[in-house]
């Protein structure tokens, strides 16, 4: 369920924003969530993004709160850097600290033109049983961090193809369909928010017989909603709808725009 969950977080709650070919410059994009499960509030998010010529910075923090802290200490924080080719994100660096209890997790990946070049998993999770699914040198090609998947050249269509993610233990595969729009309103934002259905494929870095990732993966109710900021002209995400076996995640924007 851990694993879940954390998937959950960094594809979706991670998700920075779609980044098109016109950028500002020197300026932070600042996004505050509130998620909830079944309804009820467990968590705070804060995701910041810096833009800085061709380079970008993203920082994130996850952690519990409401009635989330009666039943989890969780507390996750991310930080990626990158930079963009003809108006694509490439991964340089993604680490990642996920605490939640006596859970403690570290992962860390550098890329270099579509390529791990080294990834690190702290403490070391020992030897895998007959369930794993290896991760070999062919998973680590043409891939990009998970908080960068979603910088995508706005388009009138952005949700479309599919995202291949390698997050420092698990290689990945979003694939992405229209999926209409919406009226969206929060602190910062009052318009139409864009709807990308996502469908989860687990590809290599994950239990087999782990029931939760397989509900994920045979879902069609992923969506992920995107709201266009005007100041920077990119596509953030406002609102997404996790299924999971045992109830729905729902991640919100409280906040939205430019610090």
């Amino acid at each position: 369920m851990l694993k879940t969950i954390y998937h959950t977080f960094v594809i979706v709650a991670f998700s920075s924003l779609f980044l098109p070919q016109a950028r500002a410059q020197g300026e932070a994009l600042q996004t505050d969530y509130t998620i909830s499960f079944s309804g009820i509030k467990i968590a705070d998010a804060k995701f910041k993004t810096t833009l800085n010529g061709d380079d970008y910075a993203i920082d994130g923090l996850v952690q519990a709160s409401g009635l989330g802290t009666l039943i989890t200490s969780l507390k996750v924080d991310a930080e990626v850097e990158g930079a963009l080719k003809d108006g694509r994100p490439d991964s340089k660096s993604f680490s990642l600290k996920y605490r939640d209890g006596d859970y403690a997790r570290d992962y860390l990946a550098y890329y270099r033109n579509g390529r791990v070049t080294k990834a690190t998993i702290s403490p070391d999770p020992g030897p895998r049983d007959s369930n794993w699914v290896e991760v070999t040198s062919r998973h680590l090609r043409n891939v990009i961090d998970p908080l960068s998947a979603m910088m995508l050249p706005a388009s009138a269509n952005p949700c479309q193809g599919s995202l291949a993610i390698f997050d420092g233990e698990t290689r990945l595969e979003l694939k992405l369909a229209p999926a209409g729009s919406r009226p969206f309103s929060t602190d910062g934002f009052s318009g139409r928010a864009v709807g990308c259905a996502m469908r989860f494929h687990p590809i290599a870095g994950f239990e087999r017989k782990d029931e939760d990732i397989d509900f994920l993966a045979h879902s069609t109710e992923l969506v992920v909603w995107f709201a266009l900021n005007d100041r920077l002209n990119v596509y953030v995400p406002v609102l997404a709808h996790i299924p999971l076996k045992i109830g729905r995640i729902t991640i919100y924007a409280t906040k939205f725009g430019v610090s």
